[in-house]
């Protein structure tokens, strides 16, 4: 175990680091699945209504903006690390790589060799990494009908791309698009192969265009007893 100094030299060693929000902020009207809960945020307490404080209640599904999937939200059975609770605190923060992709069309997939071609230039992608797509679709979200852009004809990750990950170990894998697994992909491959082998998976990020190749990802979802996923605040240290 690293001693009170050790850690005091971690923290300082990023103190010139700068802070990128990854996340969307959570407002009414914002892009949802159709099937799945909107975000509502109703005032309960109010100083103008004389009260002493003020408090809203929020309402929202487990997937609503940018979020975390847990392996419950595809798999029907699993283990300990099975729902948004259970999540190792280890998957949640470590060495993430961007892969720019926004040359990709309408319903495209990621292929193997885009993540080769990025490997090639970069270096391998490594074990517990956190592999991050950027189709610059967080540019079409936003709030009622200018957001609606953001649900057409998302481009996302190949099923060969995904177990090509899988076989690498990667610890999460994430998309600033609506969904992983691209616009017309019925039978959600992506999600399938990842979660199911533990990969935990980030939809809905934002920002990625101000990441280098080479980042620190922090990712932490609500803690939900038998979650299916959650809301995250994604944040990312760049050097």
């Amino acid at each position: 175990m690293a001693d009170d100094g050790s850690v005091v030299e971690a923290f300082a060693s990023l103190a010139d680091a700068e802070w990128v929000d990854l996340t969307h902020t959570l407002e009414e009207g914002i892009p949802s699945v159709p099937t799945h809960a909107r975000y509502g945020h109703t005032l309960y307490q109010s100083y103008e209504y004389g009260d002493p404080a003020c408090h809203y209640r929020v309402s929202m599904g487990e997937h609503t903006g940018t979020h975390m999937d847990a392996p419950l939200h595809f798999v029907a059975e699993g283990d300990a690390h099975y729902d948004i609770a259970s999540v190792p605190l280890d998957r949640l923060v470590g060495r993430a790589v961007t892969i720019e992709a926004t040359d990709l069309g309408p319903d495209d997939r990621i292929t193997v060799d885009h993540v080769t071609a990025w490997e090639a230039e970069h270096g391998d992608i490594e074990a517990d990494d956190r592999v991050l797509f950027r189709f610059g679709w967080d540019e079409r979200w936003g709030t009622g009908e200018s957001g609606q852009a953001f649900y057409e004809d998302w481009p996302g990750l190949s099923h060969e791309a995904a177990e090509y990950l899988t076989d690498r170990g990667v610890a999460l894998v994430g998309t600033d698009a609506f969904a992983i697994d691209a616009t017309r992909a019925e039978e959600f491959p992506a999600h399938h192969e990842l979660l199911g082998s533990e990969t935990y998976i980030l939809e809905n990020l934002a920002n990625l265009a101000a990441l280098p190749p080479v980042s620190l990802l922090f990712t932490f979802p609500l803690k939900i007893a038998e979650g299916s996923g959650s809301p995250i605040r994604a944040v990312a240290l760049v050097d």
